[in-house]
C-alpha cells in the first residue's frame, strides 16, 4: 500500500498543469515564475502538514482551496511597482554605475551602458524588477526583503538568481570600450 505522500506526489505531479492554469485564470499579467512559486508554496505547505492527509476526504478539492487561499494572499501582498520613468530611479542607476571622467567616448559609452541597462531593467517582470532594484540599487539585504514582502528567503534568492541570468543575456552584446 502506497504512502499518503507519495500519492500526494503523485496527484500534485498529475496536476501541476492544470494547478498552472488554475492561478493563471485567476490572476491577470501574472508572470511564468510568480505561477510556478504559487503553487511551489501551496505544495510545501501541504507536504509540511502531510500528518493531516488521512484526515483530509477530497485532496485535490483540498489543494485547489489551498491555491485560492495563497492566490487571494498574493493579491493583497503584491507591492507597489518600481517605474523606470521615476528620476530618482534613474538617477539612482546612474550613480551605480562607476564615474568615467577618462575621454568623451566613454563617456558615450556609459551613458548607452545606462540607457540599455534601464530599457533591460525595464523589460523584467514587475517582481524581479523590484527586487533587483532594492538589492542592487537600494542595497538592501535578502532578509529584509523576505521579511517585509512575505516570502520565503530561497524564494527571492532564486528569483535574483534568474533575474541575472536573463539582464547578462540581454546586455551579453555591450563592448564597453
Amino acid at each position: 500500500m502506497k504512502s499518503a505522500a507519495t500519492l500526494f506526489a503523485q496527484a500534485m505531479e498529475r496536476e501541476k498543469t492544470k494547478f498552472f492554469r488554475f492561478v493563471r485564470t485567476r490572476l491577470s499579467r501574472i508572470s511564468a515564475m510568480d505561477v510556478e512559486d504559487i503553487v511551489a508554496d501551496v505544495t510545501h505547505g501541504m507536504l509540511k502538514r502531510a500528518d493531516v492527509f488521512g484526515e483530509i476526504e477530497n485532496l485535490l478539492a483540498y489543494a485547489y482551496r489551498s491555491l485560492e487561499n495563497k492566490i487571494i494572499d498574493f493579491r493583497r501582498n503584491t507591492r507597489e511597482t518600481v517605474s523606470l520613468d521615476d528620476e530618482g530611479t534613474a538617477d539612482a542607476l546612474a550613480r551605480s554605475l562607476p564615474a568615467n571622467t577618462d575621454t568623451p567616448e566613454r563617456g558615450a559609452a556609459r551613458m548607452e551602458m545606462r540607457e540599455r541597462l534601464l530599457w533591460a531593467i525595464g523589460t523584467l517582470p514587475a517582481k524581479e524588477r523590484a527586487l533587483w532594484i532594492a538589492t542592487e540599487i537600494e542595497g538592501r539585504s535578502f532578509r529584509d526583503l523576505a521579511e517585509q514582502w512575505g516570502e520565503p528567503l530561497g524564494t527571492l534568492l532564486s528569483r535574483k538568481s534568474r533575474t541575472n541570468v536573463r539582464l547578462r543575456e540581454l546586455l551579453k552584446d555591450h563592448n564597453p570600450q
